[in-house]
């Protein structure tokens, strides 16, 4: 007599012990946390430095360049000079462009190397007084010279009537302007009467006049546009 094994009776559901584990899959995900963490952290410093980046290159400005040696005590011309754009906040007192005017016939303090950035303690305060000039220092008070004269500004000392060199001094002029160029200038103290004092560079020809003129109270300054 033939017999036939019968399965045994699961009821439609499978073996518990045939059934993958089911912890597998979530160590993996704790596994890629810190993964995941990290990529997030690297774009949000790649984020900031490149923000960091912008704004760095949107100070810059251009400043003044050496543009060929220059020996301690020789006179700066424009052909020692060159621009450059560079980050501000370098920490160096750089000197820009726009500045110029004020750096040029000046003496070197220090011997400069070509391609070196300029800073405004390398040159001497003042320019140098060339053969053929004298410099005269003019006291004025307020009202006898424009307020924004500036080393390195080129004026003319206007002769006016003895006692107007006030206010009203532009419409009592009497002679010829001076041509003259600012050395330096000297500010009165606060709430005194002193004058400001113009350290002026004059050709030789016109340094007696001048200085009779600051003496007299008869002088005013004249910027020279250009």
């Amino acid at each position: 007599m033939a017999t036939t094994a019968t399965a045994p009776r699961t009821n439609g559901r499978a073996d518990e012990r045939s059934r993958p584990p089911m912890s597998a899959p979530a160590k993996r995900s704790r596994r890629q946390l810190p993964l995941v963490a990290l990529g997030v952290l690297l774009v949000l410093g790649c984020a900031l430095a490149f923000a960091d980046a912008s704004v760095h290159l949107g100070t810059r400005e251009q400043v003044l360049v050496v543009a060929q040696p220059v020996s301690a005590g020789q006179v700066l011309t424009a052909g020692d000079l060159r621009a450059v754009r560079v980050s501000t906040g370098s920490g160096l007192d750089v000197v820009p462009v726009d500045q110029e005017g004020i750096m040029l016939g000046r003496r070197v303090a220090v011997p400069l190397v070509a391609g070196s950035l300029l800073t405004a303690s390398e040159v001497g305060s003042t320019p140098a007084v060339g053969v053929g000039s004298d410099v005269v220092a003019v006291g004025l008070k307020p009202g006898a010279y424009p307020p924004e004269v500036a080393p390195g500004d080129r004026v003319q000392v206007v002769p006016v009537a003895s006692g107007s060199s006030g206010t009203n001094a532009a419409s009592t002029t009497s002679g010829i302007p001076i041509a003259a160029t600012v050395l330096a200038v000297t500010a009165a103290p606060a709430d005194s009467e002193e004058p400001t004092v113009f350290s002026l560079q004059v050709s030789t020809n016109d340094a007696d006049e001048v200085a009779s003129l600051a003496a007299g109270g008869q002088a005013t300054l004249i910027e020279v546009g250009g």
